[in-house]
């Protein structure tokens, strides 16, 4: 066995235990990162239909309406 005073013991002890908080800080940031809404007009559709608005994940120019199931295309704007 290798010989380790009480206090190293413990100094090695709570150092692992903030590193394993810090790695799991790490990866917890990183999965929120990865599936946050990206909040712009690209993703913003609006139902002539049922006159719903809602949002998609990804930029697309087809989608289709959560509430009646009807198809909604996403108008582009004349800059």
């Amino acid at each position: 066995m290798i010989p380790v005073s009480l206090s190293g013991g413990l100094f090695l002890l709570v150092a692992l235990w903030l590193a394993f908080l810090a790695v799991l800080w790490i990866r917890e940031l990183r999965r929120l990162s990865r599936h946050e809404w990206e909040n712009s007009n690209r993703n913003l559709f609006f139902c002539p239909n049922c006159h719903y608005s809602f949002l998609t994940r990804e930029p697309v120019n087809l989608s289709r309406c959560p509430r009646c199931n009807t198809i909604c295309f996403r108008r582009s704007r004349r800059r």
